[in-house]
C-alpha cells in the first residue's frame, strides 16, 4: 500500500511535468509572399486565431513570432488575399512560409457622413505630384538593369506523363513546380539580360545598352525570343494609360482615376522613416479595361513606393486570365527610385481546365546615378542596337556574380532540363512534325520542299494548278540561300518557274544582296518589289466576274541595307514583260489589254508590255518589331510612325519601250483614342511622270475576294481604277467593345466594333488618257463592263462597320460602295469575312 509521503511525491512530481510541458514555448518564422508574383506581403496579419497572440510582417514579408507549444495552426491573412492557415508541429523551431491567392472580394461600402473620403484627396495628390515623382523629372540618370522572363505551362494534365509520344521526356516532369498547390507549373524557357541604361531628358526616351543576355533554347530561336519579349512592353504607372499586350488599360494614378476607381485607405506605417499610406483600389464599374489592387505612398511627396496590382476578371482581353503588376520603389536621396517590377500574364485558353502558359518579366535596378555629367556623353555614343552573337553570354560564373537576385530553385533548372530536351533523338523529328504542319515546308536536313498550301489550285487559265518549291535551309548555309519552284497549268500545258538566290552580306545589321527571275501568271500588274504573290490560284471565295490574269516574266538584282533597327534603304535593277491574257474563253472575254504608243495611227497597238526600271526604297520605322529568320523578315509593326518613300526610273534599256519617273510617299501608323479604342490609319500619295500603259501607273488595289483584306479596297474591282497622280487614306477604326460591352446578353461573347473608311482620289494627263482610250471605262451592249477609271471628279469612297472578335479571330463586315455605281458589275453592298487577332 502507497504510503501518503510517496503519493504526495509523485503527485508534486506528475504537477511539474505537466507544468513544465504547457510552459513551452515554439519559435515559428517564415515569409509570407504572393502565390502569383513570388513577392513578399509587406504588414499582413500573422496570429493565432481565438487569442492575441500575432504580428505584423515586415517590409520583407518576414515575421518571427513565438507561441506556447499547446497552439496547433498559425494564421494568416492580408486585405485582398484569402486566409490561409498552416498546422504547427511540435518542434522547438519551425520555418512556416505561406504563399497567399488574392481574392477579387469587393470591400464592404465605406459611408462618410461629413465631409470627402480622406482616400481621394490622397489620390488627388498623387496625381498633382505626378510630374515631379517620375524618373523622368530629373535631368539625367543613368543605372544598370538585370532583367529575366521566364515561360511556364501551366495545369499539365497527369495524363501527358503516360503518352507515349512523351516517354522519351520523363525527366522534364520531374521540374515540375509544386509549391503553388493550386497551379503546379513548368518552366520551359529562361531569358536573362544585363543592361546599362542611360536617359536624358531633352531627348525624352531612355537607352538601354544590353552588355550581356542569356537565353534557354537555341540561338536559332533569338527570333521568337525578340518576339515573345514583347510581353514585358514598356510603361509607367503614372501614365494616365498602362499598355500590356497593346491592350490600354486605365491607371489607378491616371488624371481620371477617380472616375473609374474607389479608394480606400487601409493602413498606414513608417516605410524607410517616412510616414506612409496604404490605399486599396477597385474598379466602379464592370467590363471596362481597368484593375484592383493596393499601393503604398508616401504622404507630404506622395510618391508610389509599392503597387500591386491585377486586371480586373471581366476585362475584354483574348486569351488572357490575369494580368498582375507589382512595381516597388526604394529611396535614394529623398527620391523614389524604381527597384523591381514585375508583370506577369497568365495565358489561358478559353476552357478553365485546359493547358496554358504563364509570362513572367521581371527587371530590377542598382547603382542609380541622378544628374552626373558623365551620362549625357555616354548617351550620345552608346547604341541600343546589338548583335546578339557578341552580347551572348553562357558563363554559369558570370551569371552568378552579376544577378541582382539569385534565380529561385524551379528557374536555375531550365537550362540543364533544356540542354537535356535537345540531347534526346527523337526531338528533332517532333520538331519536323510542327514545322511541316505549322510553316508548311517538310525538313530533308540541307533542303526543304513546299509550301504545301499551294501545291494544287485553280484558275480560268491553267485549269488544275500543280506546284512545288524546294529551297535550302541553315544548315546547309547561313550566308547563302538558292531556291526556286516549278508549276504546270493542265489547261494551258504551259510550265512555270521561277528561282533566287540570297547572299547574307552582313548579318548583325541586315545588309542582303539578292538575284530572282520568274515566269508565271499573276492577278497582279505590279511589280514584287510593290506587291507579294501569295496563294491567289485557288479559285475558291470569289465572286463571280472575270479573273484578269497577266503572263509575268521578271527578273531583278537588289541589295538592301539596314543603316540601324529604324532606317533602311532598297535598290533594285528589275526588268519585267507583261502579256495579259485576252481572249481566254470562246467567247472573246479576258483581259482584251490594248495601248498605242501614238494616238496618231491608231492602227497600231500593242498589247505587251516590256519595262526596265532602278528603284531606291526609303524605310524610316523607329522602333519597329520584326520575327526574322536568317533570311527573311516579317514585319510586327511599329508604336511609332512607319514612313516609305519610293522612287523608280524606267529608262529603254534591256528591250524596254518606256521612259518615265514615278514617286510615292505612305504614311501609316496607329495610335489610341482612350476610352474608345484605336485608329489606325494609311495615307499614300503618288506621281508618274511620262506616257505609259495604264498597268504600269498606279492601278488602285481592288478585293475580288470574299475575304476582307485591309490593304485594298474591298467594294472595288481589280483593274478597275487608275491614275497617274493619286492620294488615298485608309482608315480602321476598333472600338474595343465600347457599346457591346454594356449589353448584358452580348457581353460575354466579347464581341467588338469596327469602322473602316477607304477614299482615293486621282488623275490622269491627256496623253496617258488618249493613250489608254482603248482600255477606257465603257459599257457595252451586253452590258458588261470593260476598262479603268480614274477617280477625279471626286474621291472614290467605301465605308464599313462591322463586328470583330467573333470566335477570337473571326470578322463580319458589312461594306458600302458610295459612288461609282454606273459600273454594272459594282455592288452597292457587299459582305466580307476577315481574319484577325487582337489580345
Amino acid at each position: 500500500m502507497l504510503s501518503f509521503n510517496k503519493f504526495f511525491c509523485l503527485f508534486a512530481f506528475w504537477v511539474g511535468l505537466y507544468g513544465f510541458g504547457f510552459s513551452q514555448t515554439i519559435t515559428l518564422s517564415g515569409y509570407v509572399r504572393d502565390v502569383d508574383t513570388e513577392e513578399p506581403i509587406p504588414f499582413c496579419n500573422v496570429y493565432i486565431e481565438g487569442t492575441k497572440i500575432g504580428i505584423a510582417t515586415d517590409i520583407d514579408g518576414f515575421y518571427q513570432l513565438i507561441v506556447d507549444a499547446t497552439v496547433d495552426s498559425l494564421v494568416v491573412s492580408a486585405v485582398g488575399y484569402e486566409t490561409q492557415r498552416k498546422a504547427i508541429s511540435q518542434e522547438i523551431e519551425q520555418l512556416i512560409n505561406f504563399k497567399l491567392t488574392s481574392t477579387t472580394q469587393s470591400l464592404k461600402e465605406v459611408v462618410f457622413l461629413a465631409g470627402e473620403n480622406p482616400a481621394n484627396r490622397i489620390v488627388r495628390a498623387i496625381i498633382e505630384n505626378k510630374k515631379n515623382n517620375r524618373i523622368e523629372a530629373v535631368a539625367s540618370y543613368q543605372c544598370e538593369r538585370y532583367s529575366k522572363l521566364e515561360i511556364d505551362l501551366e495545369n499539365l494534365p497527369d495524363s501527358w506523363k503516360d503518352k507515349k509520344l512523351l516517354k522519351p521526356f520523363d525527366f522534364i516532369f520531374e521540374n515540375v513546380d509544386t509549391l503553388s498547390d493550386e497551379r503546379p507549373f513548368l518552366p520551359i524557357y529562361l531569358n536573362e539580360s544585363l543592361a546599362d541604361i542611360y536617359y536624358v531628358q531633352s531627348e525624352n526616351k531612355a537607352k538601354p545598352v544590353v552588355k550581356a543576355q542569356k537565353i534557354s533554347v537555341n540561338e536559332t530561336n533569338k527570333s521568337f525570343t525578340e518576339f515573345i519579349k514583347q510581353i514585358e512592353g514598356e510603361y509607367s504607372y503614372y501614365d494616365n494609360w498602362i499598355y500590356i499586350l497593346d491592350k490600354a488599360f486605365v491607371s489607378p494614378f491616371a488624371n481620371a482615376g477617380l472616375f473609374y476607381y474607389e479608394y480606400y485607405i487601409i493602413d498606414s506605417t513608417y516605410i524607410e522613416g517616412k510616414w506612409s499610406y496604404k490605399l486599396k483600389f477597385k474598379p466602379k464599374r464592370k467590363q471596362e479595361p481597368t484593375f484592383y489592387g493596393d499601393f503604398w505612398v508616401a504622404d507630404t511627396t506622395f510618391a508610389i513606393q509599392r503597387l500591386n496590382m491585377r486586371m480586373s476578371p471581366d476585362v475584354n482581353i483574348n486569351l488572357v486570365k490575369r494580368i498582375i503588376v507589382y512595381q516597388e520603389s526604394q529611396l535614394q536621396d529623398n527620391r523614389w527610385l524604381p527597384y523591381k517590377e514585375k508583370l506577369i500574364v497568365d495565358f489561358k485558353p478559353t476552357k478553365e481546365d485546359a493547358t496554358g502558359f504563364i509570362g513572367r518579366s521581371t527587371s530590377t535596378y542598382k547603382d542609380f546615378k541622378i544628374n552626373e555629367k558623365e551620362t549625357e556623353t555616354y548617351y550620345e555614343v552608346s547604341t541600343a542596337n546589338y548583335n546578339f552573337e557578341e552580347v551572348k553570354q553562357d558563363d554559369p560564373a558570370f551569371w552568378e556574380q552579376v544577378r541582382h537576385e539569385p534565380l529561385t530553385s524551379t528557374e536555375a533548372k531550365i537550362y540543364p532540363m533544356i540542354d537535356s530536351i535537345m540531347n534526346v533523338p527523337i526531338y528533332k523529328t517532333y520538331i519536323d512534325i510542327l514545322y511541316t504542319v505549322f510553316i508548311g515546308y517538310k525538313d530533308l536536313g540541307l533542303v526543304e520542299i513546299g509550301p504545301y498550301s499551294s501545291i494544287f489550285s485553280l484558275n480560268p487559265v491553267e485549269g488544275k494548278r500543280f506546284r512545288m518549291g524546294i529551297n535550302t535551309r541553315p544548315e546547309w548555309s547561313k550566308i547563302y540561300y538558292l531556291g526556286g519552284y516549278l508549276a504546270y497549268g493542265t489547261r494551258d500545258e504551259r510550265l512555270k518557274y521561277g528561282a533566287d538566290l540570297k547572299w547574307n552580306i552582313n548579318t548583325h545589321l541586315r545588309t542582303q544582296l539578292g538575284v530572282s527571275y520568274r515566269k508565271d501568271i499573276s492577278l497582279n500588274s505590279e511589280s514584287s518589289e510593290s506587291f507579294q504573290e501569295s496563294n491567289f490560284f485557288t479559285g475558291l471565295f470569289r465572286r463571280p466576274i472575270l479573273q484578269k490574269l497577266i503572263a509575268v516574266e521578271e527578273g531583278k538584282i537588289y541589295y538592301e541595307k539596314f543603316w540601324n533597327q529604324s532606317l533602311s534603304n532598297r535598290f533594285v535593277l528589275l526588268h519585267r514583260n507583261l502579256d495579259p491574257y485576252g481572249g481566254i474563253f470562246e467567247d472573246g472575254r479576258g483581259f482584251n489589254f490594248g495601248y498605242l504608243p501614238d494616238p496618231e495611227n491608231p492602227s497600231r497597238i500593242d498589247t505587251t508590255i516590256s519595262t526596265t526600271e532602278f528603284i531606291i526604297r526609303t524605310r524610316f520605322a523607329p522602333g519597329e518589331r520584326f520575327l526574322e529568320s536568317y533570311f527573311n523578315r516579317t514585319s510586327l509593326g511599329s508604336p511609332r510612325p512607319i514612313i516609305e518613300l519610293q522612287y523608280a526610273v524606267g529608262f529603254q534599256a534591256f528591250g524596254s519601250d518606256y521612259n518615265y519617273h514615278k514617286l510615292a510617299l505612305s504614311y501609316q501608323h496607329y495610335f489610341y483614342i482612350n476610352p474608345l479604342g484605336w485608329l489606325s490609319y494609311k495615307a499614300k500619295i503618288g506621281k508618274t511622270f511620262g506616257t505609259l500603259p495604264f498597268l504600269l501607273l498606279d492601278v488602285h488595289p481592288g478585293n475580288e475576294g470574299l475575304f476582307y483584306d485591309g490593304n485594298a479596297f474591298n467594294t472595288m474591282n481589280r483593274y478597275e481604277f487608275a491614275s497617274d497622280t493619286y492620294a488615298s487614306l485608309m482608315l480602321e477604326h476598333h472600338f474595343e467593345g465600347l457599346l457591346l460591352n454594356k449589353i448584358p446578353l452580348l457581353r460575354k461573347l466579347q464581341f467588338r466594333e469596327v469602322a473602316t473608311l477607304k477614299a482615293v482620289v486621282g488623275y490622269m494627263s491627256d496623253a496617258n488618257k488618249q493613250a489608254n482610250q482603248l482600255n477606257a471605262f465603257q459599257v457595252s451592249e451586253e452590258n458588261t463592263y470593260t476598262g479603268f477609271v480614274t477617280p477625279s471628279t471626286k474621291p472614290y469612297l467605301e465605308a464599313g462597320i462591322g463586328i470583330e472578335n467573333i470566335l477570337k479571330i473571326f470578322r463580319i463586315e458589312t461594306l458600302w460602295r458610295l459612288n461609282y455605281l454606273d459600273n454594272p458589275q459594282a455592288k452597292r453592298f457587299n459582305l466580307r469575312l476577315g481574319v484577325n487577332f487582337y489580345f
